[in-house]
């Protein structure tokens, strides 16, 4: 995979720049013309009191600021376009590629510290956008006040270029710690971001331990350490436009020194060295500039490297070149002699085979980490097999393009998530075409009408962050509305009632049968009772199958399946 870079970010909006820095270069250059006029004032206007002269300076003087207000408005309005643009684009862009990325990088990856990713450093990363106009338009400057710098005295004007290179390596140095030390600030404040985000997500948990104290006091303890990372780098901020302040006090005596000299000696007249000396003015404001900037500059970089680390990150599940695009699969499922672990050297599964014929209802269950939700990982292509293939109606499902495939498969989850909003419009997740007759027909058949008409608003009412406002039976209901509505062929049920009491569980469970009717059907269970009627039940022991049959058939066999069956009424008789 190509890696993205900055650059190539920045350089979609290249007219913009282009625009803004030809507008900022001729806002410098209209300035450029005051130290000259002051030099025809001082040497011409005020021995002769021309008036008249006076005159046509002031409203030439006049003209030129006229034209510097409307400069300056366009030149802004074109760098903050342009800004505002980028961060738009990178945002999008940022989640777009997130969404691509394997559930293996969100395992490792915090989500509150993606969160700050997309949220500061990509604001921070705005201001590069604002700082590489402002450094064209610098560099213009300081390059045509060095020129007329040797216009009226070449030996004055070495003076001043002697103090430049100690400039550069002044900023060379700062720029290095500032931009070590703020991309170590801003993996901190990832940390505390991802931090904040697990114990807000877990506030209910926080509040039965009675741990909120505890909490507040950990959050406290984990700002800290960014009071003296940000206190060192403004120091180091503060230290580099010192010492800027002092290399630019140098040239000022520097040429005040020499100029005495020579206007002394009738070599350079007064307005000369007016001009002389505004014109060195104006070649050390971009370095000031430089140097007040270098802080806002280093964490901008830093936020810069943190994004393009990001957006280079490499899809671990990716599209075939010429992906077939999945229209109406049938739902003919086979794992042939498959492989696959977590950890590489660590198979989950081995040598797995599994045959489902179109329509047909299979049961997985096993014990805990025998493999059953791993399988279920594979039919949805989150993880890629180690070896051997998954295919659906005779095609490997790799040669499939992930978003026409997935369309295919409808899943209800043992802890289904709910998106912020209302009833309908967590039904309508997988088919935002659907009519609100279409809703309602799916909302009835999985028992969602059952609570939703005695609330006020019914399906208009919100279900708060991960449906706080439900019961888990009523997630789950609303789960199996939302898979009734996409309609697949291909349904994957992963302990879909195992953490429902028995009253829910009886209105989900007849939803579910609904929901099955004619549709290929792979159930991941661990109550067995749920599953009785299904066409083969497969025992799972390691990551294989160690049994097959129907309910009757593996009870009769009093092999695995009759054991865990009969340890499992036992314990609900108890």
């Amino acid at each position: 995979m190509k890696q993205t870079t900055l650059l190539k970010h920045i350089f979609r909006y290249k007219w913009l720049l282009l625009g803004s820095t030809v507008c900022f270069t001729a806002l410098s250059g209209t300035a450029l013309t005051l130290p000259w006029m002051l030099k025809v004032t001082i040497d011409h206007i005020m021995p002769t009191s021309d008036y008249f002269l006076f005159t046509l300076l002031c409203i030439t003087m006049l003209l030129i600021y006229a034209c510097r207000g409307m400069l300056r408005y366009i030149s802004n309005y074109l760098i903050v376009y342009a800004a505002q643009r980028f961060l738009l684009d990178i945002r999008h862009k940022l989640f777009k590629h997130l969404q691509s990325l394997s559930l293996r990088f969100y395992e490792e990856y915090r989500t509150g510290k993606l969160i700050s990713n997309v949220i500061n450093d990509v604001a921070l990363m705005q201001m590069l956008i604002r700082i590489l106009s402002t450094m064209a338009d610098g560099i213009f400057l300081i390059t045509v006040s060095v020129g007329l710098l040797f216009v009226f005295s070449w030996e004055m004007a070495l003076l001043v270029l002697v103090v430049l290179p100690l400039h550069f390596l002044n900023f060379r140095y700062f720029k290095k710690v500032i931009k070590s030390n703020s991309l170590e600030l801003r993996e901190k404040m990832s940390e505390i971001s991802a931090n904040l985000s697990e114990t807000l997500s877990g506030v209910k948990v926080v509040k039965a331990f009675a741990s909120e104290r505890n909490e507040a006091s950990s959050f406290f303890k984990s700002l800290r350490p960014t009071l003296a990372m940000n206190l060192k780098i403004t120091t180091q901020g503060v230290l580099c436009y010192t010492i800027t302040e002092n290399l630019n006090l140098m040239s000022y005596l520097l040429v005040i020194g020499a100029g005495i000299g020579m206007v002394g000696s009738k070599a350079m007249t007064i307005g000369e060295f007016v001009a002389f000396y505004t014109y060195t003015s104006m070649m050390v404001d971009p370095i000031n500039l430089l140097a007040s900037q270098s802080t806002n500059i280093s964490q901008a970089a830093a936020g810069a490297r943190k994004i393009m680390r990001l957006l280079n990150e490499i899809p671990e599940i990716k599209d075939d070149q010429n992906p077939i695009k999945a229209k109406r699969l049938t739902g003919n499922i086979e794992f042939k002699n498959v492989t696959f672990g977590y950890d590489s050297g660590n198979p989950v599964i081995s040598n797995f085979d599994l045959k489902v014929s179109s329509g047909r209802k299979v049961a997985l269950v096993g014990s805990s980490g025998s493999g059953k939700s791993t399988v279920g990982n594979l039919l949805l292509r989150f993880y890629d097999v180690n070896s051997g293939s998954v295919s659906v109606d005779g095609i490997d499902i790799r040669k499939y393009s992930q978003e026409s495939y997935r369309k295919n498969i409808g899943v209800v989850l043992q802890n289904p998530f709910l998106f912020s909003g209302s009833i309908r419009d967590n039904i309508a997740y997988g088919n935002k075409t659907a009519s609100d007759r279409q809703i309602e027909e799916a909302a009835a058949m999985a028992n969602v009408d059952e609570f939703a008409f005695s609330m006020a608003k019914k399906y208009g009412t919100e279900v708060g962050e991960n449906g706080v406002a439900l019961s888990g039976g009523q997630k789950q209901r609303i789960a199996i509305a939302r898979a009734i509505l996409k309609s697949p062929n291909i349904l994957l049920l992963d302990e879909a009632t195992s953490a429902l009491d028995s009253v829910s569980e009886f209105l989900v469970q007849d939803a579910l049968d609904r929901l099955m009717a004619g549709r290929t059907t792979i159930i991941i269970a661990h109550r067995l009772s749920t599953i009785k009627n299904a066409d083969m039940i497969a025992v799972m022991e390691k990551g294989k199958i160690v049994e097959t049959g129907s309910h009757d058939q593996l009870m009769r066999r009093s092999g695995a399946y009759s054991r865990l069956y009969n340890t499992q009424q036992q314990a609900a008789n108890f």
